[in-house]
């Protein structure tokens, strides 16, 4: 990997080792793994990132979630002192896979604990708050769905009496903590006010609009550039190609005339009014 990418792959692991999650009061809490200021991420930014670019460079890493596990798991361990015993765990009950947990760790202090990961940006579909009310980009994805199988489907995996003997086999005797890890970005559809979905830890932090409302946005944003974030890098705030950047007036051209296919996410990168805010131009259709 080029420098500027391994420079913005360092930025995307700041941020989400100083991120909180996205909901209160799931296993395991909802704060950040680190401060800002904590001299443990300095340390971590300051570390021979050969490693992490390995792993970021795998087969299935061009997907968001694989990429924010990369992350995670480099920074548990470089950064916080977890040794990973083992991610994707199989968990069979008989011929017939029941599921996997995503990470077995362990902590510091020697015990072991189950984390399940998800790296998720959800839209606010109408005027409801609840989980059943925020959906992937795609339309796919619900937030309540999501959040609803990993509390009680991947989470309780790994005290089932089928999972005992894969554990032990790992050297894992007892799980002693689990952790659900939900990061990401929510938003609330360009115009509305501020929008938090129930439980949320903050507010959403970016919008949403069709393109027939790209016109509008330009003329409210006037003195601005833009950036479309490609994935896998939707994590935090741009860093890449300055060149890359565009100019308001070019933002409709280059959201297309013709019907979108997938919503695109963009990135206003300078403004008079506010910092960067990330924005999500969705097809007409989405959401109906």
């Amino acid at each position: 990997m080029d420098s500027v990418t391994e420079q913005t792959w360092l930025k995307a692991l700041a941020w989400v080792m100083t991120q909180p999650g996205l909901i209160e009061g799931l296993p395991g809490g909802h704060e950040p793994l680190l401060g800002p200021h904590d001299p443990r991420l300095d340390a971590l930014l300051s570390r021979d990132p050969a490693g992490l670019m390995k792993l970021l460079a795998g087969p299935r890493a061009h997907k968001l979630g694989i990429a924010f596990e990369a992350l995670m798991v480099w920074g548990l361990e470089q950064g916080l002192g977890y040794r990973c015993i083992a991610r994707d765990v199989q968990i069979q009950d008989g011929k017939r896979t029941m599921g996997a947990l995503d990470f077995i760790l362990e902590a510091p202090d020697g015990t072991h604990e189950h984390w399940e990961l998800a790296y998720k940006l959800f839209l606010q579909c109408d005027d409801g708050l609840d989980w059943s009310s925020w959906l992937g980009p795609r339309g796919r994805d619900r937030l309540d769905a999501k959040l609803n199988r990993m509390l009680t489907h991947q989470l309780p995996l790994s005290v089932t009496p089928q999972a005992q003997d894969t554990l032990k086999s790992l050297g894992v005797g007892e799980i002693h903590r689990q952790r659900l890890m939900m990061q990401g970005v929510l938003f609330s559809p360009w115009g509305a006010g501020p929008r938090r979905a129930t439980g949320g830890h903050q507010t959403a932090q970016g919008r949403w609009l069709r393109p027939s409302q790209v016109p509008n946005l330009v003329r409210s944003h006037p003195h601005t550039t833009w950036v479309q974030r490609q994935r896998p890098h939707w994590f935090g705030p741009w860093c890449g190609d300055p060149n890359a950047a565009i100019a308001a007036t070019d933002l409709r051209e280059a959201v297309g005339t013709t019907p979108l296919e997938y919503a695109q996410l963009w990135s206003l990168l300078s403004s008079r009014e506010s910092a960067e805010e990330m924005f999500f131009v969705v097809p007409e259709d989405w959401g109906n």
